[in-house]
């Protein structure tokens, strides 16, 4: 142990000396720099190197098809948030030591020319969903409100050739068409961020979505609530009401029936959420990007919670998302549920 200890002294790269335990031995200076300036938990980039776990999510058996593919222990990419939540690439790498009884475990920043075989940064892979969503804002923007104003505008231009006895008529009809303006502007901004959502919390915003989602289509969202609901943080509701929109909008399109059901399991440390149909499902593998399931994924998983997909053709689709509860005293006096 002194040899290595005075080995670890020089080395400059972040590495760590573990036992067949995966307990830690000794680690450079490098490594302890590394902990104190990232959110660095060993046990899951362990998890990653054995194949059991994925850079994006807990364990495999909740992962997709990950942009990465097969993990080589000997070499694997992976994400680290720093203490303000911005992402940086790594690479890691891990390595038996003397006779399988201990392991070196490595650590470097991830440079652009180190990216081997993959076609892309994983920033680019994370900022692909946001940028979805900005182009699908951009174009709401632009066919609806934006195409109204317009409209809007030759109208009024109109009212100095009408003759007179015609102008009160169109007047009406020009302020009619204002507050049909101002309605989609208020529903963009509902789309947007809910405001039941920041008033009121989770449940009633969930409430009004359904109800809006059935005044405006015919399909029924059934809503149904177990336990008693606990403080979530503004991420939390967020993150779960925009997965809940996004997979209703998906059996809407999709499953052919006309009702899915969203269940919130409040249990003593976590919410569970339940979004079921019992529609055509689908090939996980070959609907993944079209339907969004990697975006729902994003959102749950940067919160440190978890999403399950469970579909095949002809036997409907279950969503199974898990959040444990903020223990940020402070984050809960300021969250609604």
């Amino acid at each position: 142990m002194n040899l290595s200890g005075e080995l670890f002294a020089v080395i400059q790269e972040a590495a760590w000396l573990l036992d067949e335990q995966d307990q830690v031995l000794v680690k450079t200076k490098a490594a302890s720099i590394l902990e104190s300036h990232y959110q660095l938990t060993l046990a899951k980039v362990l998890e990653i190197a054995r194949g059991k776990g994925c850079l994006l999510h807990s364990t495999k058996v909740v992962c997709l098809e990950c942009p990465v593919g097969e993990v080589d222990s000997k070499g694997f990419p992976f994400v680290l948030k720093d203490k303000q939540g911005d992402l940086y690439d790594f690479w890691g790498s891990l390595h038996s030591q003397a006779a399988g009884t201990q392991q070196l475990l490595q650590i470097v920043p991830q440079k652009t020319n180190e990216v081997g075989n993959r076609q892309h940064s994983l920033f680019d892979y994370l900022n692909d969903a946001r940028e979805k969503e900005r182009k699908q804002i951009a174009q709401d923007l632009h066919d609806g409100i934006a195409q109204s104003i317009y409209s809007l505008m030759l109208e009024t231009r109109g009212l100095k050739w009408m003759p007179q006895d015609q102008q009160k008529e169109q007047m009406q009809k020009i302020d009619r068409h204002f507050a049909e303006i101002l309605q989609e502007v208020k529903e963009l901004a509902g789309e947007l961020r809910p405001m039941t959502l920041d008033e009121f919390g989770l449940q009633p915003a969930l409430v009004q979505f359904a109800q809006r989602t059935e005044e405006m289509t015919g399909f029924e969202v059934k809503l149904e609530q177990n336990g008693s609901p606990n403080p979530l943080s503004e991420a939390q509701r967020i993150a779960i009401y925009r997965v809940v929109q996004e997979a209703v909008a998906n059996a809407l399109k999709y499953a052919g029936v006309n009702q899915v059901k969203v269940a919130l399991d409040y249990q003593r440390e976590y919410l569970a959420v339940t979004i079921q149909d019992e529609g055509a499902g689908f090939v996980l593998g070959e609907k993944e990007q079209g339907f969004g399931l990697v975006n729902m994924k994003e959102r749950i998983v940067a919160l440190g919670g978890s999403l399950s997909i469970h579909t095949s053709l002809g036997s409907g689709t279950e969503i199974l998302l898990r959040v444990d509860y903020d223990q940020d005293k402070e984050a809960q006096l300021k969250g609604g549920i």
